[in-house]
């Protein structure tokens, strides 16, 4: 293993089949990888982490190409991607983001072979039921903040012996988001 391999470990076995995870060694015992799920959140991020949190105590293979681009090139592609959230599992998943790396193209051996079992249209299929999760947790998450602004404002609200400073200031967030409007009638 060496600095700018693909390299990848077993994530998960389900039934028969085994889903592996990928990441690109940066050297120095640290991976740049495409963590799905990080700190609760459910789209996942681009992240520089130990090899030792990449596997987790699993095997690490690297992923061997007949044409790839240099090193420094290979690393400059994953260090521009740090941060990067727009994981998707069929178009743009951990394996999609090492491949990258090494060739400039995106591609995943896994939703290949996914294809050829359940076709184009079965991939789009699943693609479709997972961006309609995904887009619940996110209105549960946004519903889930603004209650909290309504629930901080009213705690503020009640400890505050200036009660017109606040009723103007609740009055001017409400304005603010006129579909809101049942937050006057609490006061």
């Amino acid at each position: 293993m060496a600095q700018g391999d693909h390299i990848y470990c077993i994530a998960r076995k389900i039934g028969h089949s085994i889903i592996y995870h990928h990441g690109i060694d940066c050297g120095n015992q640290t991976v740049i990888h495409y963590q799905k799920e990080y700190k609760n959140e459910n789209l996942g991020i681009i992240r520089w982490v130990s090899l030792n949190e990449f596997a987790q105590g699993k095997k690490i293979y690297t992923k061997k190409y007949d044409l790839c681009d240099q090193v420094l090139i290979v690393i400059a592609r994953a260090k521009r991607k740090l941060g990067e959230r727009q994981y998707n599992l069929f178009k743009n998943n951990c394996e999609h983001f090492a491949h990258y790396c090494k060739t400039g193209k995106y591609k995943s051996a896994q939703v290949e072979k996914a294809k050829e079992v359940v076709g184009e249209p079965g991939i789009a299929a699943a693609n479709a039921a997972v961006n309609t999760f995904n887009t619940g947790i996110n209105y549960v998450q946004s519903t889930t903040d603004q209650t909290k602004k309504y629930m901080d404002m009213l705690i503020k609200f009640g400890k505050n012996n200036q009660r017109n400073n606040n009723l103007n200031m609740l009055i001017k967030f409400s304005k603010n988001n006129e579909d809101d409007n049942d937050l006057l009638e609490l006061v």
